[in-house]
């Protein structure tokens, strides 16, 4: 569904923004709560509901820091800015209440993994048992689980939630962390490596004085090793991730 700017969204539905705060702190955090509720002014079901939350998490962090910033001259900021943090507040709580005993699998994950809630981890499992686990998001979660105690199932998970990404465009950058982790305990490096490289094209977080110290330090081909994580990046560009195909299992 398109949505209109967020200034004519608050024009015409003044109650979707309203209780936010109305300086320029956490624009796009703000923003995209705006735009989830004009989209969905019941809250919507399931992952709509899921997506909500977090995006009231992401909200409640930037407008409560934001809330200790002092202003001598202006205390009505303060007051509007503490308004957002009560406002993340209660719209969490209304929506845990509201979804505490959800069997849509994120909203089921989302409960168990903020607090705990077993009958909500039972209610996931039973999901992924079921075979109702077919997205990227869903899987990644139950890979959270299963990195627990299984690391071979849980980079086989991850494989296939790589599989299912139709672009790299909203690519969850975490997945290549964990990969890498998880080849490191497993002391597959040429696997860590090339997770490592692949990570570096997505994020800031690895740079390649940290690949090249990771070859010499445990003698690795890495021209090989990066003619293989250019295929993967091509790969999941065009949506066509296939560990298999890729060669991946053997290494």
């Amino acid at each position: 569904m398109f949505a209109p700017k967020v200034a004519t969204i608050c024009q015409d539905n003044p109650q979707m923004c309203n209780d936010l705060n109305s300086d320029e702190w956490c624009r796009g955090e703000k923003a995209e709560i705006i735009k989830q509720r004009y989209r969905h002014p019941d809250d919507g079901e399931g992952e709509d509901i899921y997506r909500l939350m977090l995006m009231f998490e992401d909200y409640q962090r930037c407008i409560t820091n934001a809330s200790g910033l002092t202003h001598k001259k202006y205390r009505d900021k303060e007051a509007d800015r503490m308004k957002g943090v009560l406002t993340a507040r209660k719209e969490l709580d209304r929506l845990n209440r509201k979804t505490r005993n959800s069997s849509e699998p994120l909203l089921a994950w989302y409960h168990w993994s903020r607090s705990g809630d077993e009958d909500a981890l039972k209610r996931f499992m039973a999901a992924a048992s079921a075979g109702r686990l077919n997205t990227p998001e869903q899987l990644i979660a139950l890979a959270s689980i299963q990195a627990q105690d299984d690391m071979n199932r849980t980079r086989d998970t991850l494989y296939r939630a790589l599989s299912l990404y139709k672009d790299d465009e909203n690519v969850d950058v975490s997945v290549f962390h964990t990969l890498t982790t998880i080849s490191m305990e497993q002391k597959k490096y040429k696997l860590a490596w090339i997770w490592s490289k692949v990570a570096s094209h997505y994020s800031d977080s690895i740079n390649t004085h940290q690949l090249e110290a990771m070859a010499t330090k445990f003698q690795l081909p890495a021209s090989l090793m990066n003619n293989v994580a250019d295929e993967i990046t091509g790969a999941l560009e065009d949506g066509e991730f296939d560990a298999k195909a890729l060669g991946l299992t053997k290494l």
